[in-house]
């Protein structure tokens, strides 16, 4: 488990489903990944994908997804994940999700992605995370910059914004490790 001062990261059992069902399917919720009706994935579909990443024994799988509880009573709150980690190239993306949206603006981001990133650095000994954001994701944006992301450009039209029925651009960030060491001491929870 990964401990931060108000939650712990945790790995996905059988009978999270439920949760992660529940909070993908939300069109309200997945609106700021441009999914106003939600993924519309069965929970069948859902427990399968839970049931493949818990049955991978890799010790260093290319992705990984895991359960984000508030530390004082376990209580899911969300999720969070690396994908398409680059063993050769150090390097790896990652995705957020705060699914309960009465525990999200708690500060619970900061926290959860401050011990997340640095657990990717030392864990899977990466050079570099690269992430993309929605270009008005604002919010995230300022949670991104105050932990040491830095832009790295704008991809034009490059996601379908189902709440507006148009191409978006989205923008590309990216964190050094060498620029985590450095902004790690800075940073206060």
């Amino acid at each position: 488990m990964i401990e931060g001062k108000n939650i712990i990261i945790r790995q996905l059992e059988l009978g999270d489903e439920e949760y992660i069902y529940k909070w993908l399917n939300d069109g309200k919720m997945m609106a700021h990944d441009t999914l106003c009706y939600g993924t519309l994935q069965s929970k069948e579909a859902v427990r399968l994908a839970i049931l493949k990443d818990i049955e991978n024994y890799s010790l260093f799988p290319e992705s990984k997804r895991f359960l984000i509880c508030k530390k004082e009573d376990m209580k899911p709150i969300g999720d969070i994940r690396y994908i398409d980690w680059n063993a050769r190239n150090q390097k790896c993306d990652f995705g957020i999700r705060i699914g309960d949206t009465c525990e999200q603006g708690k500060g619970y981001g900061k926290d959860i992605l401050y011990h997340f990133i640095d657990f990717l650095f030392r864990f899977l000994n990466l050079n570099k995370i690269e992430s993309t954001t929605m270009i008005d994701n604002i919010k995230a944006q300022g949670l991104y910059w105050s932990l040491g992301f830095k832009k790295v450009g704008v991809l034009r039209q490059s996601y379908f914004d189902a709440r507006i029925g148009n191409f978006e651009d989205e923008l590309a960030i990216d964190l050094l490790k060498s620029d985590w060491i450095e902004v790690k001491k800075t940073i206060e929870l």
